[in-house]
């Protein structure tokens, strides 16, 4: 078999290699992807890698990175979903990851081939530079993936304009230098090395900025993590606190209550009886945790909005199963349930002032295999406009007189795509939310369920 063949062969199978380690980069970045095969991705590589290299669609190193990095946005645009920012900063950072990474190698080759007195490089050994810079770009890819895949969740559009800017600073340093190190190396030899030098640790230095700045992104997430579900446990330890004081009052007071009920009872009294009796029972409900979903996140949360909405008159029903902490976070939880209960709420309170009926809400969520469903249903005195699956609020900015959406749902909507979830709204002559999450790796028997 002719030499030409083995080259093509080994070039293909590099290119195949190299595609499938980005696509699996990319799909864990941004999640499920589209109907597109892994061949539409192949071909699309070739089309903006081989065929600009033949026929020299962009000449200069600007022209080049522009072009590479637009084909790739599109390519990318294309198979995968989400954040269209993400997407600008995975593609910026997919094209300069190789760069970086044949920086941090390339001069100490030809550092090397100087120094043994041959001046250049030979094919071999820059073939052997190309494999060595996929490999540390593999590593770069594996680091940054493992520690980015709990930001993937809550990477703002403001962290990843701010890394953008420092891959792209990072890149044109590297390549500034080896323009000079190309320079200097075709008439001063005697300099090849310390120039060498200074370029790869310009390269990993550049490298390991942007990991330490990602690394930092992290921390500052776990941090915020960290504070919010304090704050949530702080909540719950206040309303159990609330709820044992309660008891103890009504357990210091149940032997005179029975001792005024014996009394009404036997002075033929019933309907005073009767009336005490409610009167206990609702200050029993006070002090009692009227939603039990097996989270005490949602639990804390639940309650006392569940005995706001009883006291404002609202018939409201909650039956919840929840899935673990494990398979969502409980501040996404929390910001779930409280935005679609809050507006449930809001609406009913609306037809209260309008001299409507209290109302009454409906909150339901099962786990079905490995999807946790949500309906929230609640009663409307008025039709709601929906727009492109928004809710027109009824509250307009001072300054213009266009219409504001409900920030509540948008909240919702941004946990619901963390997760990579659906949600609907549907409008009426009731309001329904729904919400499906995926959760893998569904443990059914931790479930616990509660019917209010």
């Amino acid at each position: 078999m002719s030499a030409w063949i083995w080259t093509a062969i080994w070039t293909y199978s590099m290119g195949v290699l190299d595609i499938f380690l980005e696509y699996r980069f990319l799909k864990e970045m941004f999640g499920a992807k589209y109907r597109f095969t892994f061949l539409w991705l192949y071909l699309g590589t070739f089309f903006y890698g081989h065929v600009n290299r033949i026929f020299l669609l962009a000449g200069t190193t600007l022209g080049n990175f522009i072009y590479l990095s637009l084909c790739g946005l599109v390519l990318n645009m294309l198979l995968f979903h989400g954040n269209a920012v993400k997407k600008i900063f995975f593609t910026i950072w997919m094209y300069c990851a190789p760069e970086l990474a044949f920086c941090t190698i390339f001069p100490l080759f030809h550092a090397a081939a100087a120094a043994n007195g041959t001046g250049h490089c030979s094919g071999a050994a820059l073939e052997f530079v190309s494999i060595s810079a996929r490999l540390v770009q593999y590593v770069m890819m594996e680091i940054l993936l493992r520690r980015i895949r709990l930001l993937r969740r809550d990477f703002s559009e403001r962290d990843a304009f701010y890394l953008m800017y420092i891959i792209v600073f990072i890149y044109a340093a590297v390549n500034m230098m080896m323009n000079i190190f190309v320079g200097i190396g075709e008439w001063m030899e005697g300099t090849l090395i310390p120039t060498a030098i200074c370029c790869s640790l310009i390269a990993a230095a550049g490298t390991g900025l942007h990991l330490f700045c990602v690394i930092m992104l992290e921390r500052r997430l776990l941090e915020r993590l960290a504070q919010q579900q304090y704050e949530i446990l702080s909540r719950h330890l206040e309303t159990s606190g609330e709820q044992y004081d309660q008891m103890i009052k009504m357990r210091h007071d149940m032997k005179n209550h029975g001792l005024c009920l014996a009394q009404l009872l036997e002075d033929g009294k019933s309907e005073e009886a009767l009336h005490y009796l409610a009167e206990l029972d609702i200050r029993m409900e006070e002090g009692e945790a009227l939603v039990r979903t097996g989270s005490v996140y949602a639990d804390a949360l639940l309650n006392p909005k569940y005995r706001q909405a009883r006291k404002l008159g609202i018939d409201i029903s909650i039956r919840m199963s929840v899935p673990g902490e494990e398979q969502i976070r409980a501040a996404d939880l929390c910001c779930i349930l409280a935005n679609a209960l809050d507006n449930a709420v809001e609406a009913c309170q609306r037809g209260i002032r309008s001299g409507a009926p209290a109302g009454w809400i409906r909150m339901r969520s099962q786990i079905h295999r490995c999807y946790w469903v949500l309906e929230i249903c609640n009663s409307i005195h008025e039709p709601v406009s929906v727009e492109h699956g928004k809710i027109r609020s009824s509250k307009r900015r001072h300054f213009t007189h266009r219409p504001v959406y409900g920030v509540g749902l948008q909240n919702i909507r941004e946990a619901v795509e963390r997760y990579e979830g659906v949600m609907e709204i549907d409008s009426g002559t009731e309001f329904s939310l729904n919400i499906m999450l995926p959760i893998p790796g569904n443990d059914r028997d931790r479930r616990r369920e509660t019917n209010r």
